[in-house]
């Protein structure tokens, strides 16, 4: 029973990894093209006013880590490694990861507020039924599996909040959020020398 249960969470981690390394190539590989296709002054007159505003940049990022994962956090490390707009690239990339696992703390902060309140139901929100499903079979593995693929990291910390896991449990769970953004810092940057 246990090597069953085993078998499976590394099956559902393993195949999370390819979705995640599937999407990391895509997104890589139109960058590339994009990069190759335009000039940097076509880019600039594209994106200048956007790609300039570090405050708004920044602001993006931080709704869209506390909103689910609206834009995926790799495309905010290749703005980071394309403007240097907070530092050099493997502080800014302690920055954003830090504000993410920070945004995933205050979903799963959120979370263990709203488990006891009337007002919500969990089929309220179909879209979050799924994963309710998957916290429910996994548990705090789904957090670890969730803070290093393209599982909704956020909305996974606001069920692992509703789902009554304990916060130190949560906040050493969630550390590989951390890992997530180095390891694909490091591979970004070795795939931008191309």
């Amino acid at each position: 029973m246990a090597t069953r249960k085993t078998r499976e969470r590394a099956k559902f981690l393993l195949l999370n990894l390819l979705k995640s390394f599937f999407y990391l190539a895509l997104l890589v590989g139109l960058f590339l093209l994009f990069r190759h296709f335009s000039t940097e002054e076509q880019r600039y007159a594209w994106f200048g006013s956007i790609y300039d505003n570090t405050v708004l940049v920044m602001g993006m990022f931080v709704l869209s880590e506390i909103l689910f994962g609206i834009i995926p956090p790799e495309v905010f490390m290749l703005w980071s490694l394309e403007t240097a707009s907070i530092g050099p690239y493997f502080l800014s990339i302690g920055i954003l990861s830090v504000i993410s696992y920070g945004a995933g703390f205050l979903n799963f902060t959120l979370g263990r507020w709203v488990r006891d309140k009337d007002w919500i139901s969990r089929t309220r929100f179909p879209r979050l039924r799924r994963y309710m499903r998957l916290f429910e079979k996994y548990g705090g593995y789904l957090v670890v599996v969730a803070s290093i693929t393209p599982l909704p990291f956020s909305a996974i910390s606001l069920l692992s909040g509703v789902g009554g896991l304990h916060p130190r449990t949560y906040l050493l769970l969630s550390l590989f959020r951390i890992l997530r953004y180095f390891v694909y810092a490091s591979i970004l940057t070795g795939i931008a020398g191309l």
